[in-house]
């Protein structure tokens, strides 16, 4: 009988620990989304029609570096204002002391700052590719003062 009281408690505290690492893990979006200060970027993207991951858009900011070699681990992108929409040109390894910036996390080839897919129902997915296309777009990205970054809109061409 003692066994069988121990087990409400267990599975408790086992579902008590899956919250906690489900909370840690959106964390910075759900910051960026409710404390986060509103972005403009440029944004180009297409549709990979990836049958694993559904319909998203897979988006690039021509603003933020890209395409050239970025260390491995936490990396920084000090965001400026170039007329209406936000660029970043430089990588740093250390977090910068104020300002507006990204917080990603460089693999050695490429940055990832979460802010890279837009999903979306099918038709949705392919409407986005259709209209960056033929031009680029300004994602709304909120951003909170430790970088954390969340996708919140397209404003497409």
């Amino acid at each position: 009988m003692r066994l069988l009281s121990r087990t409400p408690v267990r599975l408790a505290v086992v579902a008590l620990a899956q919250l906690l690492v489900v909370g840690v893990a959106v964390a910075p979006r759900l910051s960026a989304w409710a404390t986060g200060e509103e972005y403009l970027l440029e944004v180009t993207g297409y549709d990979p029609h990836d049958p694993f991951r559904g319909a998203y858009a897979s988006l690039a900011y021509p603003g933020l570096p890209s395409g050239r070699r970025v260390p491995d681990g936490a990396a920084y992108l000090p965001l400026v204002r170039d007329g209406e929409v936000w660029v970043a040109d430089r990588v740093l390894t250390e977090r910068p002391a104020e300002g507006p910036y990204l917080a990603c996390k460089g693999d050695g080839w490429g940055l990832d700052c979460g802010i890279g897919s837009w999903f979306a129902h099918d038709e949705e997915a392919l409407a986005v590719e259709d209209a960056l296309r033929s031009g680029s777009g300004m994602a709304v990205v909120r951003v909170d003062s430790r970088g954390h970054a969340a996708l919140v809109d397209l404003r497409l061409p």
